[in-house]
């Protein structure tokens, strides 16, 4: 079951606290769930046996795409099963995102902000790394920024049909999207973090 053993970032020593004894694959369909059960040297220096259920969806890259001359940013809204089902409308406004698959970091958000929004940009710029949801989901989300001029673009974007994507295109500007943050229209994270990241980072205010 080599598969289902976790890759290790070469700048991270396993540490003396976790035993890991035993590891079960729930689901392999869109993404992979595993059981694994561990034991935890605790604080006081007793052992337990502990049980998680991890999801593996592989790693995503988020773009803030930004045009300090207009103070505009440039959103997506696109619908979210999981979103609606939990009680909001779904569709979300978010920042351009997507999976990392065989491309590196850099390769997936320039190949995700043109299939989203028809932008082209070039060197995006590399902000940080973070988990969502680490206490159960492996996901990592590399962040970048770019700027962005109106003349580049190659088409409307809206993703990929055959991916189930319906996307719309809004330039936004800045003050806005902090507005909507506050009263409760953003409420994807990734995005929240990107749009902070620029009143803090690329506009003044």
């Amino acid at each position: 079951m080599d598969d289902l053993k976790p890759k290790i970032s070469p700048t991270r020593e396993r540490s003396d606290r976790i035993r890991v004894s035993g590891r079960s694959q729930l689901s392999n369909a869109w993404a992979r769930l595993e059981q694994v059960t561990f034991d935890y040297l605790r604080s006081d220096g007793s052992w337990q046996t502990q049980q998680r259920e991890i999801y593996h969806r592989g790693h995503g890259a988020a773009i803030l795409l930004y045009n300090v001359a207009q103070r505009t940013l440039v959103l997506t809204r696109q619908f979210r099963f999981a979103a609606w089902d939990t009680g909001d409308d779904g569709f979300m406004l978010e920042v351009p995102a997507g999976i990392i698959e065989s491309e590196s970091p850099h390769e997936t958000v320039r190949k995700e902000t043109e299939e989203e929004t028809g932008y082209v940009i070039n060197q995006p710029e590399f902000l940080f790394r973070a988990y969502a949801t680490p206490g159960s989901v492996t996901e990592q989300l590399h962040f970048f920024s770019a700027s962005y001029e109106s003349c580049e673009r190659s088409g409307l974007g809206g993703g990929l049909k055959e991916e189930g994507e319906d996307i719309e295109v809004l330039e936004v500007e800045i003050n806005q999207a902090v507005a909507w943050i506050k009263e409760g229209k953003i409420i994807d994270a990734k995005t929240i973090l990107l749009i902070q990241y620029a009143q803090l980072n690329i506009f003044d205010f």
